[in-house]
């Protein structure tokens, strides 16, 4: 695990990227006993985020992540969808 991990401490205007993939940028953080107290806004400024998460620095994409959390393609995955049952005439 990279010492950088333990070190970095997340500041205002960078990224957070939650294990769904949806964006924010923190506010404000502070460290906290059960990991860090973060309010964010989204990209867009409609929505707001406040918690208390471990957060782990992505420093390849130079962003915060939840620890732990698995990273999301850029791009939503098609969706399969069930196929749909033939319909019987009963005579």
């Amino acid at each position: 695990m990279p010492q950088e991990k333990h070190a970095r401490i997340p500041q205002s205007g960078e990224a957070l990227i939650l294990a769904d993939g949806r964006r924010f940028i923190l506010t404000e953080a502070e460290h906290g006993i059960r990991g860090w107290w973060f309010t964010a806004t989204a990209h867009d400024g409609r929505n707001t985020l406040q918690g208390n998460l471990r957060l782990q620095w992505d420093a390849q994409a130079r962003v915060w992540r939840p620890d732990g959390a698995r990273q999301v393609a850029a791009e939503p995955r098609a969706v399969r969808r069930a196929p749909q049952p033939q319909e019987r005439q009963l005579d």
